[in-house]
């Protein structure tokens, strides 16, 4: 903890100071990893307190809320940089594929070196891997509608809204019966017991959850400034180096909890994450863009749909049998990587 809160003061110092954007910026994004972590743990300690069940679904819904803060600053910081809006769109794109691709596939990976094959309940991974299907074919009508007929797009705004509201209606809905359903087979189990008390994580989630939004406010605040002195495209910073940085706690706690081949938990975060960036940050962020002032669509690139669609086919694939292998996993990665290199150029 001590290392976020040094870093936390030390961004809005160099703030302060209005040094070089770039060296804000990189501090700004190694802080927000630190307090990723730390949000993670916390989360993870206080699901630990309620149940493995909660504890999957805490993990899930607010390991990506720093996703979320950078996405809406984003999102308001485009009302005078308006290249952000591509960032903030290929973040949200990027998150899904980075879990279910960069996470899972390392997770694999790792795990599978060190056990060979490992399982994990099919029925529950195939449950949130139907949601992502349906979710991000929700996502992608917008853009279907504008190929057929250009009288769409000047109803763009009010269609996006209405996708919003269905994706967060079934954001309740499963939230709902992964909470309640008596079934075990669909509940990840928890991995260790709890390490702190219930005061002092709920302490550290508080303290973790202002320091996401004091130093997501710098990162976005440089990222203008640093796009164009180091040459990175919006659409990279968008697709890879926001989402890695936002969900880098649930990254490291899949990967460690397959290295301990606690493969049911691990894929609970891969998937649970991917499945609640599409469920629930796509539609808050179409929500709150509203609340700052600079409303935006459901409309992505043609490269950003086909990454997604290649999600919606591979994952079902992958966890219909309810093992994975080291080979699955570098298979994953391989494909997130050519997508990554695809985006940079």
């Amino acid at each position: 903890m001590a290392l976020a809160v040094l870093g936390t003061c030390v961004v809005i110092a160099l703030e302060v100071a209005h040094v070089d954007e770039v060296a804000i910026f990189s501090l700004a994004a190694l802080t927000l990893v630190v307090l990723a972590w730390l949000l993670g743990g916390a989360t993870e300690q206080v699901g630990e307190h309620v149940g493995g069940r909660i504890a999957g679904f805490l993990n899930a819904t607010l390991g990506n809320l720093p996703e979320l803060v950078v996405v809406v600053l984003l999102i308001h910081e485009a009302k005078q940089h308006p290249d952000l809006i591509e960032v903030a769109k290929a973040s949200l794109i990027g998150s899904v594929l980075g879990n279910v691709m960069f996470v899972m596939g390392l997770a694999f990976l790792v795990g599978g070196l060190r056990h060979g094959v490992q399982k994990f309940r099919a029925s529950f991974a195939g449950l949130n891997a139907t949601m992502l299907i349906l979710a991000l074919s929700a996502i992608a009508v917008p853009d279907l509608l504008l190929v057929q007929d250009d009288e769409a797009l000047t109803h763009l705004k009010e269609l996006s809204i209405a996708i919003a509201l269905v994706l967060f209606v079934v954001y309740l809905a499963s939230t709902f019966f992964f909470l309640k359903d008596t079934d075990d087979a669909h509940a990840p189990t928890s991995p260790h017991e709890a390490r702190w008390s219930m005061r002092f994580a709920v302490s550290v989630l508080a303290i973790s959850a202002v320091g996401v939004g004091i130093v997501s406010e710098a990162l976005v605040g440089a990222m203008e400034h640093t796009i164009t002195q180091i040459g990175i495209s919006p659409a990279f910073m968008g697709f890879i180096l926001v989402p890695v940085v936002g969900n880098i706690a649930e990254h490291l706690v899949a990967v460690q909890l397959a290295w301990r081949n606690q493969m049911d938990f691990a894929v609970t975060i891969a998937l649970g994450s991917s499945v609640q960036v599409a469920l629930l940050i796509v539609p808050a962020a179409v929500f709150l863009s509203y609340v700052v002032g600079n409303p935006i669509d459901l409309t992505f690139e043609t490269r950003q749909l086909l990454a997604i669609g290649l999600a919606a086919l591979i994952v079902p694939l992958l966890v219909s049998d309810g093992e994975s292998t080291w080979i699955e996993g570098l298979q994953l990665l391989a494909l997130y990587t050519v997508i990554a290199i695809g985006f940079w150029y």
